[in-house]
């Protein structure tokens, strides 16, 4: 089975071809994945607004306790968007920031978490980007990394979030996830 999305060929990781790959072709012969299994993304968040995620993504979280690092104007709230792990001009020269990072330089935003959740499960089949490596599952974001990276606090209260764990303050998740990513 062999997907028609526009940038699969450039997908080697998935394909029989390269020893080093997962060999997705062969295993999409036998099943496509399912809606039943949530995979969470703990992560730096995600772009609502990507064409190959938009039908696939589940109501997350952003676990970012510092509001300097959420860079989003706040700190924990139920909004997993990520506006970017990128460091600015003004960056450069904003106290807090640089107090809880260090030393800072200009770099351009990763979107990793949106990559990562692509990859897992972008649409697929839709003549449209990428492929994900299983078309049918959810994708439930989570959001615990920003300009500075992360705390551990942050990340281990986002991987018991995703798992269905209560965390005080913070609403039960309603679709606990059967896979967690930390490709953080």
């Amino acid at each position: 089975m062999l997907p028609n999305d526009t940038l699969f060929a450039e997908q080697w990781y998935l394909n029989s071809v390269q020893p080093a790959a997962i060999r997705a072709d062969r295993a999409w012969d036998i099943t496509t994945g399912s809606a039943e299994v949530i995979v969470a993304v703990v992560d730096t968040g995600i772009r609502y607004e990507h064409p190959d995620l938009a039908d696939k993504l589940l109501n997350g979280y952003d676990f970012i306790s510092d509001a300097a690092n959420a860079a989003d104007g706040n700190s924990r709230d139920d909004d997993a968007s990520d506006p970017g792990d990128y460091i600015s001009k003004s960056d450069l020269n904003n106290t807090d920031l640089s107090n809880l990072c260090g030393d800072l330089s200009l770099q351009n935003s990763s979107w990793h978490g949106t990559r990562v959740a692509g990859i897992i499960g972008a649409a697929t089949n839709n003549s449209l980007g990428i492929a994900g490596t299983s078309w049918g599952s959810k994708i439930l974001p989570i959001r615990v990394m920003g300009k500075c990276g992360g705390f551990d606090s942050d990340i281990i209260a986002g991987m018991r979030w995703a798992a269905g764990i209560n965390i005080p303050g913070i609403p039960n998740n309603l679709h606990p996830a059967r896979i967690i990513n930390l490709s953080l």
